[in-house]
């Protein structure tokens, strides 16, 4: 996973970081393969693992990169407790090891998909859940990386760069 090479070195850097932070993102939705859907990879407690795995494969100083790593994947719990589910059972297991209950926002942010696979429904309902995502979501990381490149830009200055 590499930046491209006419990036300069910090933001080489922060390409990765987003790299592996929109992975781990997307990681929970891994749970489909298993056929256990929206249970415990979707929980504050995969969130916790997760950050305990970074903490420990990190190394040095690696506090403020396991905490990223977990909210990177409790990111993913929010925003799927904010989505509509049409498919029993209706919600995510968002409180897992501390419950077993499904929970889903009374706010529907994001549209149900379809997991019906094979079938016609499933490309146009799961079309139309991917372009509210982007038009909801794309316009949050291009405000991220605005105000990340700015602090790149400062701390740079700071430093006589």
């Amino acid at each position: 996973m590499g930046a491209p090479g006419w990036l300069p070195r910090a933001a080489a850097r922060w390409w990765r970081q987003g790299a592996i932070f929109g992975a781990l993102g997307a990681a929970p939705d891994l749970d489909l393969l298993a056929r256990a859907h929206s249970t415990y990879t979707h929980s504050v407690g995969a969130a916790a693992v997760v950050a305990a795995v970074a903490f420990v494969l990190r190394g040095p100083r690696p506090a403020r990169w396991a905490i990223a790593c977990g909210l990177a994947t409790a990111s993913h719990v929010l925003l799927d407790w904010l989505g509509s589910d049409t498919t029993p059972p209706i919600g995510i297991m968002a409180l897992w090891p501390f419950s077993w209950a499904f929970y889903q926002s009374p706010l529907c942010v994001f549209p149900a998909v379809s997991r019906q696979f094979g079938q016609w429904s499933f490309v146009t309902q799961n079309a139309v859940a991917a372009v509210w995502e982007i038009v909801i979501l794309v316009p949050l990381v291009i405000a991220v990386g605005w105000w990340r490149g700015r602090t790149l830009r400062s701390s740079a200055g700071a430093n006589g760069r």
